[in-house]
């Protein structure tokens, strides 16, 4: 989904204003502490249960959104109404409401009313944020046998195991899903354009190369929010193909393991370095050390991987890279700084992002 007014935090965070950096690590250990506060609280066997009962609560989410419930659910109505509305058995329509209810998907009033929420806003295909397409790229087959075929051995690429083909390469004969990855991947590009525009010191006349960048969402929404740079996109040809239009950006299609256009005054790795094991991420980085030379940066965003363990996106992140890539993992900062120096590259500083994520800067040593 291509935005079609500047990013706003309403509409790609749910909130009015974006948080300080600091506030959403408090906040987020804060909810940590108190989920772990809260599970103390039950018996082992009712917190093994509940675990395992979890796994329902995203065919759930799928399954609500296939039927287009966040899309009919416009005003408060009877489950009976709903079902007709969406074409559902109304007596498994209300079984799945009522899992829903417990998460705040939707809310149940006392009359037995279906009302939404927040949440079921963020989950409608029209919402300006996009994420409603993260259900229906984790909701894909192959994804979740990818999931399935997880295990602590270590030794197989779960994705290629269960789909015959490593992810990108599946992606690239499955034109269908790979649009919807996009539009996933196009989701948090528009939160990471809003905190990083927000974070990072940008020059007026900057020169930006996304690279791994997709359909080119993200540095269209940096653009907008930093007024007089410009930029270009590097993706396979096939991506780029399906990007965004936009005045001062240029799609260039090519392949970040064999080169990197030079020129560019800042180099963008969102959410790409994760995707990699350490050989293939060097790889990458030296291809962009090579390019940006002795005056250009580049800057490298993922979530950070946690000294202690927590409850969050980043943990969850963690095992999904292992479920979809045969090396992909969250790093903390000591893991960039020692993947730069492999590419030539010094760690200048890691800075905090409102969305809790890392983004380090890199420069040729």
């Amino acid at each position: 989904m291509t935005p079609t007014r500047p990013l706003r935090p309403a509409d790609v965070l749910g909130v009015p204003l974006l948080p300080p950096p600091a506030a959403t690590v408090a906040t987020n250990r804060i909810r940590d502490r108190a989920r772990r506060l809260l599970r103390a609280m039950d018996p082992p066997p009712v917190r093994i249960l509940e675990d395992l009962f979890g796994l329902l609560g995203h065919r759930v989410l799928v399954a609500l959104c296939e039927a287009g419930v966040p899309e009919a659910l416009d005003r408060p109505q009877r489950v009976a109404e709903l079902a007709g509305r969406t074409g559902s058995d109304p007596e498994r329509l209300e079984r799945l409401l009522r899992w829903a209810a417990t998460v705040g998907w939707v809310r149940i009033d006392r009359r037995g009313r279906v009302r939404p929420t927040r949440a079921t806003a963020f989950l409608r295909h029209d919402h300006p944020g996009g994420w409603r397409a993260w259900v229906d790229f984790a909701g894909g087959p192959e994804v979740v046998a990818a999931v399935q075929a997880l295990t602590a051995t270590g030794d197989a690429d779960p994705f290629e195991a269960a789909n015959g083909r490593p992810f990108f390469e599946w992606m690239a004969e499955h034109p269908d899903r790979w649009a919807t990855f996009d539009a996933a991947m196009a989701a948090g590009a528009r939160m990471h354009a809003l905190t990083m525009a927000a974070a990072l010191d940008w020059e007026p006349d900057e020169r930006i190369c996304d690279v791994g960048g997709g359909t080119g969402v993200l540095l269209a929404g940096l653009l907008d929010l930093v007024p007089g740079t410009t930029g270009a996109v590097l993706d396979l040809p096939g991506v780029v193909a399906r990007a965004v239009a936009h005045p001062r950006l240029e799609a260039v299609g090519g392949d970040m393991f064999a080169a990197v256009p030079a020129g560019f005054d800042t180099y963008l790795l969102v959410n790409v370095i994760h995707d990699w094991g350490d050989a293939d991420a060097t790889r990458i980085l030296e291809r962009c050390a090579a390019a940006a030379g002795a005056a250009g940066r580049v800057v490298a965003v993922d979530s950070e991987r946690p000294a202690k363990p927590e409850a969050g996106l980043a943990t969850g992140a963690d095992v999904l890279m292992a479920a979809l890539t045969p090396g992909g993992q969250e790093r903390d900062a000591d893991g960039f700084r020692a993947l730069g120096e492999r590419a030539g590259l010094r760690l200048e500083r890691s800075v905090r992002l409102a969305s809790g994520d890392l983004a380090h800067v890199l420069r040729r040593r």
